[in-house]
């Protein structure tokens, strides 16, 4: 996007609404009047403006973007989408370690949409596990990333393999090693089912879930792991983005199977 046209745009709230609108679909004046609530006689310098920077054109009554104001568009929309996020979760972000996120993805941060802040209270401590163990028993499939141990996600991740449900785990040495000695019993349960997988990894510094229908993820805060806040976001975007975090890590990890 050049530095010229992206001015035009923005420099202009009823150009920039405009341009998102005809990125969903090609629109007659009225249908704009409508769509924007702005009148025909504001509509129509801006138009002109963007007919003349060759971003729209008008075919059959209806304007419609070109393929430069497809593409200013799209990057436009996703401009939108990144200030909404970083200004409803500004905090958090500021405050957590993103390093693990890699690059690709945080590039992309946005997908997480219309992201929900899960938090602790003095009335309620468990708020944040409670919350995600609550989504996680109703999903139909979940994959998980884990850098700190709980005693209760044994025995979740075993009833939902046990439903049938797909589950797959990656979780550091440390915690493997406490798997081994203090749930063998369980561990052995769990990768008996045809459906459960379990690997290892030696990086990962998160508390991850993707789910058929949310993502959500916890970070460190000032060195250590803050298990009083996560992120949860819901819709497709967030899954694939959050299915491609965890396709990151799975890559990085070893597999662990019955002998």
């Amino acid at each position: 996007m050049s530095e010229c046209l992206q001015k035009l745009v923005l420099n202009s709230e009823v150009r920039k609404n405009l341009v998102l609108q005809l990125l969903e679909r090609p629109s007659a004046l009225t249908e704009l009047e409508e769509y924007l609530n702005v009148r025909p006689s504001n509509l129509i310098p801006q138009l002109n403006k963007l007919k003349s920077n060759n971003l729209v054109i008008k075919n059959d009554g209806k304007f419609r973007l070109t393929s430069t104001g497809s593409i200013l568009a799209k990057n436009l929309r996703r401009l939108d989408a990144l200030a909404r996020l970083i200004g409803k979760n500004e905090q958090f972000l500021n405050e957590h370690d993103l390093s693990p996120v890699p690059e690709s993805l945080l590039h992309r941060i946005e997908d997480l949409g219309d992201c929900t802040l899960i938090e602790n209270s003095l009335e309620n401590i468990t708020a944040t596990f409670s919350e995600v163990v609550d989504k996680l028993s109703k999903s139909e499939k979940i994959s998980v990333i884990s850098s700190v141990f709980d005693s209760r996600y044994p025995e979740l991740v075993l009833s939902m393999a046990g439903r049938k449900v797909p589950v797959s785990v990656i979780v550091t040495e440390n915690i493997f090693e406490v798997l081994e000695k203090e749930y063998a019993d369980a561990l052995e349960a769990y990768l008996e089912h045809d459906n459960a997988r379990l690997y290892v990894t030696d990086d990962a510094r998160l508390a991850f879930a993707v789910t058929d229908t949310f993502t959500t993820l916890s970070l460190c805060k000032n060195g250590a792991f803050d298990v009083s806040t996560s992120l949860m976001s819901f819709g497709p975007p967030a899954i694939r983005w959050g299915e491609e975090l965890f396709e990151h890590y799975r890559q990085k990890s070893r597999e662990i199977r019955n002998p």
